[in-house]
């Protein structure tokens, strides 16, 4: 079986190629930033699908063979392919499992068919060809997978061998064929019980490979993910098939794309300041699908690099508010009954007059992200500087240290996308230093939590607007999903179904046939 033997010459390649995207793109031996698992349960869907294709597939085109070889020195017989006559499809089964540290298996057993084909066989006395019915009773055909990064950087699922198990087997030569042929008959039925996978194989691998090569851990190694930030997803090893579920470890962590500046703004590496704490992910049977499990880290770095783009700096001012109520919040003088930053701060104002106040904020270190059962903080530690603007000048009247705890609320997970709202949910004021009476931490603290209700938390909220996208690792519809934070961890779970055996299509308005389900001849 030659074909057989390039796609395994093939996959040695494709291992080196693995290394190579490790070497890369990860750090071997380290903890991953997040594990993703598919379950046995998964598997189903798949074997359904397949079942129906080959239903599909035998029930029109059939098998599509084309087979010579000599049966004697002075004799060839060849055999091809013409169309079904018969298939049991009500005694067809269809199963998919995994193979520990070897891949997927999907077996088709009780394959009774009965198809025509065309026969040439050539002597030195000429051609004799015609037509003969080719049958199989409860035959077995195993494709065995395995998964793995390619030569360009890319998880695929790729087919290793095809294993056919056919039981009485026959060429159905008619009486007056028999006749003519009774002296190559046995080699030909001999023929073809030996070529056999020669006459299955093919159609199995180019009807059912692409489906389950394109469905299961079909990714890119990196994805994007909003503005200039990027999710790493390669692997820290192999993938792990055992028993119950297909596992895979991922380095898991976010990056910004490179730019050139000075200062705070100069990036240069993709070096982080702390590494992928353990992640120790539960052995049990979630009951689910599929699962991702999630350390700090991947969200860690991505807030990371947000901050490295001064995403947590914020100016309240004329020029950056776009809320004209708030900038006559923002003066010194105001009008009888008005209230404004002199009239709060009578201090401000006798000692600023005719000015507007400016106050800016900028992040003094990294966030940091605390995960807990049912709970995930953000810590956010800044310095806040107010200003006084008059005419062409400015006079900083105040500095002090704020620490922020920002919740990540309304988690839910869609497509692959984790979705969430950042919400301030507390905040410290300290070591304030101000040149006016009257402006001490519980008034300033005061301000701040105006500032929150009116502008920081509507713009908090839209941070993670687009989500962080994890791989796509199995790709039917998501029928749901949960998610949960545990200690140290944020375990998400979903279940999935194939599109046309949905109980429900209200989630799937794509109602055009999937790509990955019309193969292209």
């Amino acid at each position: 079986m030659i074909w057989v033997l390039l796609v395994i010459l093939g996959l040695s390649n494709v291992t080196q190629q693995q290394s190579l995207a490790n070497s890369l793109f990860a750090e071997e031996g380290k903890s991953p930033g997040f594990v993703t698992r598919i379950n046995k349960k998964a598997l189903s869907i798949v074997s359904d699908q397949l079942k129906d294709r080959v239903i599909k597939f035998m029930n029109s085109d059939g098998l599509e063979f084309n087979i010579s070889a000599p049966l004697t020195n002075q004799v060839r017989f060849t055999l091809r392919s013409s169309r079904i006559i018969s298939f049991d499809e009500l005694l067809f089964d269809s199963s998919m499992s995994i193979v520990p540290q070897k891949g997927i298996s999907w077996t088709g057993t009780n394959i009774n068919v009965t198809l025509l084909a065309s026969f040439s066989l050539l002597t030195t006395q000429g051609e004799i060809t015609g037509n003969v019915p080719l049958s199989f009773d409860k035959t077995n055909v195993e494709l065995l997978l395995w998964t793995g990064v390619n030569g360009d950087g890319h998880l695929k699922t790729d087919l290793i061998t095809c294993k056919v198990a056919a039981n009485n087997l026959q060429l159905q030569f008619s009486q007056a064929d028999s006749t003519l042929l009774a002296n190559y008959i046995p080699h030909m039925q001999n023929f073809i019980r030996q070529t056999v996978e020669q006459v299955v194989c093919p159609s199995f691998h180019a009807e059912l490979v692409p489906v389950l090569s394109n469905r299961i851990m079909n990714t890119p190694l990196s994805a994007s993910l909003f503005e200039q930030y990027f999710i790493n997803y390669a692997l820290l090893g192999p993938v792990e098939f055992s028993n119950q579920a297909i596992t895979l470890k991922h380095r898991g962590n976010s990056f910004g794309i490179l730019r050139q500046g000075s200062g705070r703004t100069r990036l240069n590496d993709f070096r982080l300041p702390y590494r992928s704490p353990p992640l120790q992910v539960p052995t049990a049977d979630s009951g689910h699908m599929i699962d991702f499990y999630l350390s700090n880290y991947t969200l860690s770095s991505l807030l990371f690099w947000m901050d490295q783009y001064r995403k947590f700096d914020y100016e309240i001012s004329r020029q950056a508010t776009n809320n004209s109520a708030l900038v006559g919040y923002l003066k010194t003088d105001c009008g009888t009954g008005d209230i404004c930053a002199g009239t709060l701060f009578p201090a401000l104002g006798t000692r600023f007059p005719g000015g507007e106040v400016v106050i800016k904020s900028h992040t003094v270190s990294y966030p940091r992200v605390v995960l807990k059962k049912n709970n995930m903080t953000i810590y956010i530690d800044s310095r806040v500087d107010a200003f006084v603007q008059q005419q062409d000048r400015s006079r900083r009247f105040l500095t002090a240290s704020m620490n922020a705890e920002v919740k990540l609320d309304k988690p839910s997970f869609k497509d692959f996308v984790l979705h969430g709202e950042l919400r301030i949910d507390k905040f410290k004021v300290s070591d304030v230093a101000s040149l006016v009476d009257g402006i001490d931490e519980g008034s300033l603290e005061f301000l701040v939590n105006a500032l929150t209700e009116l502008i920081l938390n509507e713009d908090m909220a839209k941070k993670l607007k687009s989500g962080i996208q994890l791989p796509i690792m199995f790709d039917y519809t998501q029928q749901a999903a949960n998610v949960s934070f545990e200690d140290d961890m944020v375990h998400i779970s979903a279940d999935f179904c194939a599109t046309d055996r949905c109980s429900t299509t209200a989630d799937n308005k794509d109602t055009d046939v999937d790509y990955y389900d019309t193969v292209q001849g």
